[in-house]
């Protein structure tokens, strides 16, 4: 009789979890073709034929999916950075250039990141906002060995300041850029302003410029 019960607990965690990742994998669908606001409990469950009530047993709001698709997101982007940069042995320059290319390789994380504070965590439950914030912390700190094994004169300080400061800049950088404009139909004026950039013309000599000034921070002198 206990055998069968924890076959049956064991049968619908798994059976849950299935749920939860179709759902989740419509929604980064839907996303991807056709935008944020088309993202909705009604879209999601045509999708995946499941009914309102179903998905609201999962998520009680468009909210906590899209934090899931960000932390999903998150992860693939810190599994490519800590295969791409393995065996780099390259300088300032050459990471910067890495880097860039690797940003670029997950844009659907960057245009995520871009409103996760303004939108998704101002409405997300307190459990998903706790685990969201929980969860990038871990992965963070994996972008901070990475960064270790590539610059060990770079203080844990500096490592931190430069994955903040580098994740600060695309944030706000991404949304103004060529590609994310493409990628949501926003109409593009070349001419006007400044005009818009590619995102790499600009997050890369930025990165350069604030890798050589942490790096010149821990060198000692004399």
């Amino acid at each position: 009789m206990e055998k069968n019960e924890t076959f049956r607990r064991a049968h619908g965690a798994k059976q849950k979890q299935e749920r939860i990742r179709q759902i989740v994998d419509a929604a980064a669908e839907i996303y991807d073709k056709d935008g944020y606001d088309a993202v909705t409990f009604s879209s999601v469950g045509r999708k995946v034929n499941f009914n309102r009530a179903n998905i609201y047993h999962y998520f009680p709001n468009i909210e906590d999916i899209f934090l899931l698709i960000l932390r999903r997101d998150i992860e693939t982007m810190v599994c490519d950075a800590e295969q791409s940069f393995k065996d780099f042995r390259g300088g300032a320059d050459s990471f910067a250039a890495a880097w860039a290319a690797l940003m670029l390789r997950h844009q659907r994380m960057l245009s995520l990141f871009c409103v996760a504070n303004t939108l998704l965590l101002r409405n997300a439950t307190p459990k998903a906002h706790l685990e969201f914030r929980e969860d990038i912390f871990i992965k963070y700190n994996r972008l901070n060995v990475i960064i270790k094994n590539i610059f060990p004169s770079m203080s844990d300080e500096s490592i931190i300041q430069f994955i903040d400061y580098e994740n600060s800049y695309a944030m706000t950088l991404y949304p103004a850029s060529i590609e994310y404009k493409k990628a949501q139909g926003i109409q593009i004026f070349p001419d006007a302003g400044y005009g818009t950039r590619p995102f790499a013309v600009q997050y890369e000599p930025y990165l350069k410029t604030l890798l050589k000034a942490l790096l010149a921070k821990d060198t000692p002198v004399g």
